[in-house]
């Protein structure tokens, strides 16, 4: 990969990246200066970051990825192209509409620290539907930033140590309605997603806070979204206190059946496996889910539900009294 940047206070600002493939991995070094920034519209298409420089900025290249691509070759990494990316550490700021346009974005990995988010930097990146962090949940991020970039439901997953914990952040839209009678528009947001987004300390997660906004987002957000998360936040039970995890225990038992079609369609045996071990499916639920896992050749997922009919209820064998 080869890397456009411009020198900054105590290290560098990426401008472009070209190469081959779909993915970036921005390193933390070019030519030994740490990477702070990344440049307003960098990944939006070619040229679009350094025509937003001053005249006669001392754009650099450098080559990060061994063996260098043969010169001529590669292809702007950003735009329709990009697909994942990975963030170098310590960022300090990311511009705006750094990745406009992105449309093929689907994942964006991130380090521990704090770091602006510009305006726009997510704009029209309609498929991003994960953002990762390589860090405890517990550390100052720039997921704040992002999140506030994205009105669309969102994954969060926080990996370090070998822990895993998944957050989700459901949808919300904004809406201007006209009120005709004052002359005004007025302003409403719908979805519980916005007071979701507003979870966060100094830029760290509070766990005590997003497991609060689930009553109230029983009556604003999708039951999708709902089981999303009431699933993973017992699944990885991070900083889970005892009296949320009963709540989100009793709405998965309370949907059960939907539950289980939600898992059988995303082919998650593990899941059903969770919630069976929960307690969470009757009989029927079982036998009806078990229909829907053969109709959709869920193979595995099927294999979990005939085991745990087996287990859990036994046919019992008829006896006769003579």
């Amino acid at each position: 990969m080869n890397l456009q940047y411009i020198r900054v206070p105590d290290g560098a600002a990426v401008l472009a990246c070209t190469g081959s493939g779909a993915s970036v991995r921005l390193p933390d070094k070019v030519d030994g200066l740490p990477v702070k920034e990344i440049c307003p519209y960098a990944f939006s298409a070619p040229g679009a970051a350094a025509a937003h420089l001053p005249p006669g900025a001392d754009i650099r290249e450098a080559s990060v990825s061994v063996p260098a691509e043969p010169e001529g070759t590669g292809h702007f990494l950003g735009g329709e192209f990009l697909r994942q990316l990975r963030l170098p550490a310590r960022l300090r700021s990311v511009g705006a509409y750094a990745f406009y346009n992105c449309t093929g974005l689907s994942r964006i990995v991130l380090g521990a620290g704090s770091a602006q988010v510009g305006n726009g930097a997510l704009m029209n990146c309609a498929g991003l539907e994960e953002i990762a962090v390589e860090a405890p949940s517990t550390e100052k991020t720039c997921l704040p930033g992002f999140l506030a970039e994205l009105q669309r439901e969102v994954r969060a997953v926080f990996r370090f140590g070998g822990k895993e914990s998944v957050w989700i952040f459901p949808e919300y839209y904004e809406e201007s309605v006209e009120n005709c009678p004052a002359r005004i528009f007025e302003h409403f947001i719908r979805g519980a997603g916005f007071r979701y987004r507003q979870c966060f300390r100094g830029d760290r997660l509070d766990a005590e806070s997003y497991d609060e906004q689930f009553q109230p987002a029983r009556n604003e957000t999708g039951r999708g979204a709902l089981l999303h998360i009431a699933l993973w936040r017992l699944r990885r039970p991070d900083r889970l206190s005892e009296e949320a995890g009963k709540r989100y225990l009793a709405f998965l038992k309370e949907n059960a059946a939907a539950a289980a079609q939600l898992l059988i369609r995303e082919d998650d045996p593990e899941g059903l496996s969770f919630l069976a071990s929960r307690g969470a499916f009757t009989p029927e639920e079982i036998g009806a889910a078990a229909e829907q896992a053969s109709r959709l050749e869920r193979a595995r997922c099927l294999g979990v539900l005939l085991h745990e009919r087996q287990s859990r209820f036994p046919k019992k064998n008829k006896t006769f009294d003579l």
